[in-house]
């Protein structure tokens, strides 16, 4: 899921990806989430507009044994 305000949003389920691409266009407040290797889009947040402040990525892995690779 995605942690959208003020709910959690619910992902689609089935394919899990292996690896995970980050887009983010800060003039156009956009910051979206892709399967690397299909290139599908997994979400993308709403536009925002972040007012010259600096952004720090969040990963959230839920719980039990993961893998993460930066």
């Amino acid at each position: 899921q995605a942690l959208t305000w003020p709910s959690p949003t619910s992902l689609p389920h089935g394919h899990v990806p292996q690896r995970i691409e980050v887009d983010l266009d800060y003039a156009g407040g956009r910051v979206a989430f892709r399967d690397a290797d299909s290139e599908t889009e997994i979400f993308a947040f709403p536009p925002a507009f972040f007012a010259g402040e600096r952004l720090r990525p969040l990963l959230w892995l839920g719980e039990g044994p993961a893998l993460l690779t930066l």
